[in-house]
């Protein structure tokens, strides 16, 4: 398994491996701030609907206007989903290799091109056309740095382009501040930590429309 440390704004680049590492979007000021608005308490690690709160929509507003971002992000994007991921020693998991499948709705609609409808933390989620998810881009945003001993993220770069379910893994390794800049239909996993905390804010940009008239749960 090899370590991927660069930092490389090609959209093209970004297209053929399915991701990139950004290793530093937030500056000090701006993430001392955010941990201030980020609440300590009824926080689950898992949180799914962070984009309603008014700290995470203006930091999704400074994310799809960053200078090195913007590239990578779709025509027009707007934020459709935050969620926070914490591993610590006392909450700890593996994830295996999988990709991203899922998008939250605002109505469940009819159409069969539309699959896996269920329902997390009050809110609709479904599995849409092959398009739409070969559309968006995850960013993940890390609060701290992430090294091999606190669980980074592990991808295969390349598998968005095709139905394969296994392939030669990179470690993500991301400076506090940085990202992982993704196409969630990249194949990706993470081991449990060794040590420290690995905190990150996973955020969803897409397209505003979306076909058979499905609308995202919420946009910014």
């Amino acid at each position: 398994m090899t370590s991927s440390l660069r930092a490389n704004h090609d959209p093209d680049r970004f297209d053929d491996d399915g991701h990139v590492v950004l290793q530093s979007l937030l500056d000090e000021p701006e993430l001392e701030r955010l941990e201030a608005a980020l609440p300590t308490e009824g926080l689950r690690a898992g949180t799914r609907n962070l984009l309603h709160a008014p700290w995470c929509s203006g930091l999704a507003t400074r994310l799809k206007h960053d200078a090195q971002l913007a590239p990578l992000l779709p025509t027009d994007p707007v934020a459709v989903q935050c969620t926070y991921f914490v591993k610590s020693e006392t909450d700890n998991w593996l994830v295996a290799l999988h990709r991203d499948l899922s998008i939250p709705v605002r109505h469940r609609i009819a159409s069969p091109a539309w699959r896996g409808w269920s329902e997390k933390e009050g809110e609709r989620f479904a599995q849409p056309p092959h398009d739409v998810l070969a559309g968006i881009v995850a960013v993940r945003l890390h609060l701290e740095d992430n090294t091999d001993t606190n669980g980074p993220l592990q991808v295969v770069p390349g598998s968005h382009r095709h139905l394969g379910t296994d392939g030669e893994r990179v470690s993500c390794l991301v400076a506090r501040g940085g990202a992982v800049v993704m196409r969630p239909l990249l194949l990706h996993a993470s081991k449990k930590l060794l040590a420290g905390r690995r905190r990150v804010l996973h955020f969803l940009f897409a397209g505003r429309s979306l076909p058979d008239g499905a609308e995202w749960a919420h946009v910014v």
